[in-house]
C-alpha cells in the first residue's frame, strides 16, 4: 500500500473496498477450494447485515488498531513456511 494514498483513506472508498478485498482474497485463498465456493456469498450476505450507522459513530484508538493490525498479519501467515513468513514480515518492516 502506497504511503500517500493513505492520506486520502477517508475520501477513496472505490480504492478502500478494493484493498480490503484483496486482504480478503489473501485469508480466503487460506481455505480449500470447496470452502472457498461458500465464502464469498457467506461473507457478502454478513457484510449486507452490518450496521453502517453504528459503525459510523465508532472511533477507534491507536492501540487497536495496531492489535487488529497484529492480529491480520498473524491470521493471514499462520501455517506458513517459517522463512516465507520471515519474509514477509521483513518486508512489512521495510514498507511502513
Amino acid at each position: 500500500m502506497d504511503k500517500t494514498a493513505i492520506r486520502g483513506f477517508p475520501e477513496n472508498p472505490k480504492y478502500v473496498a478494493e484493498q480490503i478485498r484483496d486482504i480478503i482474497d489473501v485469508m480466503i485463498g487460506k481455505m480449500s477450494l470447496e470452502a472457498r465456493q461458500k465464502a464469498y456469498p457467506n461473507l457478502k450476505g454478513k457484510l449486507n447485515q452490518l450496521n453502517v450507522h453504528e459503525m459510523s459513530t465508532k472511533k477507534t484508538v491507536g492501540g487497536s488498531s495496531i492489535g487488529a493490525s497484529i492480529s491480520l498479519v498473524k491470521n493471514i501467515l499462520n501455517g506458513k513456511d517459517p522463512y516465507f513468513i520471515k519474509m514477509v514480515i521483513d518486508e512489512l518492516e521495510r514498507t511502513l
